[in-house]
């Protein structure tokens, strides 16, 4: 996430520089000398291109920020050295006070990016200056110039190369840290499985993309037996197996949590024809009798399953209905799981 926020950071600079170049070269065709106009119209078209980019590369990260990200900055980076020599070769001596540009962009690279586009940005550098040299006759006559700023461009930022490795090093550090935080907070400490918070937040998300899921509750029959019967540590025991029971039976795409105690919760975006089948698997997997730390447990599990937005649009009464369908099929003997749209029927019936 920091890396991202950082390369954010940086397109929006970047944005707003060359939108900035582009009005200046516009306003200034108004007003200077006209033997220097050609060369505004070039830089004009340049910035304007330039622009347009830096707006698509800002909008496409902040639509898909984990896409092409390695493809994208590197992208970023050769355009920035390109677009910078293209400028310096039109405009012939004055860009010279354009050459320290070549130092920001290396050190940005390596603040913002890392390491790794830091040495990039220096290569890319490097065929820049020969091209300067090799089209422009200016910097043709002045290769000594070139070659000062060539060196500069190589000595400041190797000099603040430690400097930048210790820092990147501590984003790393930082980001693991703030990676296995954020996994405590969102993972159930015995079963490994997400917790109820994750649950929570992912049914605000799936929520506002208004697609068909269904809701599952489970619950395992007369736990409380198994606990009074073996102690906790059998009764831990048994939610381990059928936390991974249950895990076996999901696909990537559904999501599996513990709400607490003996209670699960599956979300799955399958559609209804198949949820049927689905839970017939799920049923054959997890239940039945299971060694469990040398005691044979017979496993049982009721299952209420709530569905949206054929049920509701709330997540409220969605999980309201879906613990009245799990409750129901306590009850029943003839199946261990039951649909909220069954116990409706039956209530409309009367």
């Amino acid at each position: 996430m920091d890396e991202y926020l950082y390369e954010k950071k940086y397109a929006l600079l970047h944005l707003l520089f060359t939108i900035g170049l582009s009005l200046c070269a516009f306003i200034l065709i108004g007003i200077v000398d006209s033997s220097f106009v050609r060369h505004l119209i070039l830089l004009k078209f340049l910035f304007g291109g330039f622009s347009l980019f830096s707006i698509f590369y800002y909008s496409f990260i902040v639509r898909f920020p984990n896409k092409l990200v390695y493809i994208r900055k590197l992208l970023l980076l050769f355009l920035d050295i390109a677009a910078l020599t293209l400028c310096i070769i039109i405009v012939g001596k004055p860009g010279l006070f354009l050459l320290p540009l070549y130092i920001l962009v290396v050190m940005e690279s390596g603040i913002n990016f890392g390491l790794n586009y830091f040495y990039f940005s220096l290569i890319v550098s490097s065929l820049s200056w020969i091209e300067l040299i090799k089209y422009s006759d200016y910097w043709k006559m002045n290769i000594n110039t070139v070659a000062i700023f060539a060196i500069t461009t190589f000595l400041i930022p190797l000099m603040y190369l430690k400097k930048i490795t210790y820092m990147h090093e501590e984003q790393e550090i930082l980001h693991e840290t703030l990676q296995n935080t954020e996994e405590a907070a969102n993972y159930d400490t015995l079963t490994g499985l997400l917790n109820r918070k994750y649950y929570d937040d992912f049914m605000k998300k799936v929520l506002k993309e208004r697609e068909f899921f269904a809701l599952l509750f489970i619950d395992l029959n007369k736990f409380k037996v198994i606990n009074d019967m073996y102690g906790h540590d059998v009764g831990d025991a048994v939610l381990i197996e059928v936390a991974k029971r249950l895990d076996a039976s999901i696909d990537e795409d559904d999501i599996l949590a513990r709400l607490g105690g003996d209670e699960f919760v599956i979300i799955t975006k399958r559609k209804k024809v198949f949820l049927s089948k689905f839970l017939k698997k799920l049923e054959r997997i997890t239940m039945g009798t299971h060694q469990v730390d040398d005691v044979e447990i017979n496993i049982e599990l009721s299952i209420g399953i709530s569905l949206f937005p054929d049920d509701s649009k709330s997540e409220t009464f969605l999980r309201k209905y879906a613990d009245a369908a799990m409750y129901s099929a306590k009850k029943r003997r003839d199946t261990y799981h039951v649909f909220y749209e069954e116990i409706k029927s039956s209530e409309d019936s009367f």
